[in-house]
């Protein structure tokens, strides 16, 4: 098995259960976010890796780069959600979009310039 294909299945291992954590954490009521933050996890991470970070020699460091990145990734996304949520007022939708796009373009544009430098 290939590092590329080991870094997706981590990353699906860590995604499909977190965001089953989170829908049950935010009640579920379909306009969560829940979708957008597996997909910012599932497909977001192991996709930054591969794009915009040096491959590393061992295959564990790779795999333990991915599990940093969901932790970070899905901090983010969280603290974004509940901010737009509980203090900007948004609805549930508003505020999962806006955190999946901040957390995922964001991440994407600071590993982009960061491995310009």
């Amino acid at each position: 098995m290939t590092q590329r294909n080991l870094t997706i299945f981590t990353a699906i291992l860590i995604a499909v259960p977190t965001a089953y954590a989170y829908h049950s954490m935010v009640g579920g009521n379909g306009q969560s976010g829940d979708f957008l933050l597996l997909m910012t996890l599932a497909v977001g991470v192991p996709t930054a890796y591969d794009e915009y970070w040096p491959r590393y020699e061992q295959t564990w460091k790779a795999i333990a780069w991915v599990l940093v990145a969901c932790a970070i990734a899905t901090i983010e996304f969280i603290g974004l959600y509940t901010a737009g949520a509980e203090l900007a007022d948004l609805s549930p939708f508003v505020a999962s979009v806006g955190a999946f796009l901040i957390t995922d373009l964001g991440n994407l544009a600071w590993l982009s310039v960061r491995r310009h430098q």
